[in-house]
């Protein structure tokens, strides 16, 4: 089905984007043969419509392919007859939703300090944004904390809402939400960066992100550690 004739209310809502569109395709004729693929990805089309109705209007914010896609994800996951193990495709779903970090990280190094400088900018500027929409979109991301430590290069930022968990935990589909959460620390990899997390808005009461240089000190810390719900989390050595 195309996308200008699915039953989507675009005075509310976004459809996916194109990466996320060619990720689920591509799981999608991994794991079945090529009619069978394309019988389950119009399913797949209909049930992330179908998600839409309940779902609050966010089209109008200014970042929305982090609202859209994972919902295109779960509607994937919940039409496949049979579920593979989320680890197996969680390498498709990050080259899906930061796939330019890789490129990023060929220029952009967070243990150089201009870049670190730089990534505390874009961070501030992404926090300011949402404290702003957060007043006239109650459902979107509700920032917790912004802050910067010039001195050792780190980086915090958290918030104590989150439309993905909050979806997640409405369809009772938690055990799905560590492959999308999982890719914020393959993305900081790939600008040679550690992403410190304790918790997230499913497991604790914020999604934390402390960010620093792989090189530095802080981040030889910890070790990063499978939960038994599948989320990568940082655990004190």
């Amino acid at each position: 089905m195309k996308e200008k004739d699915l039953p989507i209310d675009l005075t509310k809502h976004k459809v996916y984007s194109k990466n996320a569109k060619k990720c689920v395709q591509k799981l999608l004729k991994r794991y079945y043969d090529e009619k069978t693929a394309a019988r389950l990805w119009e399913k797949v089309q209909l049930q992330y419509c179908e998600y839409l109705k309940d779902e609050p209007a966010l089209k109008d914010l200014k970042i929305t392919t982090s609202i859209y896609d994972p919902i295109l994800i779960f509607a994937w996951y919940a039409v496949i007859p049979e579920k593979p193990p989320l680890e197996e495709v969680q390498q498709d779903i990050y080259q899906s939703f930061f796939g330019s970090f890789e490129l990023m990280g060929k220029v952009f190094d967070l243990n150089r300090k201009p870049d670190n400088k730089l990534a505390s900018k874009i961070f501030q500027k992404a926090n300011d944004i949402r404290v702003e929409e957060i007043k006239k979109f109650p459902e979107s991301f509700r920032m917790g904390s912004c802050s910067y430590d010039k001195e050792n290069g780190i980086i915090r930022y958290s918030f104590t809402q989150c439309p993905n968990a909050e979806f997640a935990k409405r369809h009772h589909m938690e055990d799905v939400l560590p492959v999308l959460c999982n890719c914020d620390h393959l993305a900081m990899q790939a600008i040679h960066a550690a992403l410190i997390r304790e918790g997230t808005c499913v497991t604790s009461d914020c999604c934390d992100y402390c960010i620093v240089g792989d090189k530095n000190p802080m981040a030889t810390e910890y070790a990063l550690k499978k939960a038994d719900n599948g989320l990568w989390v940082s655990v004190k050595k």
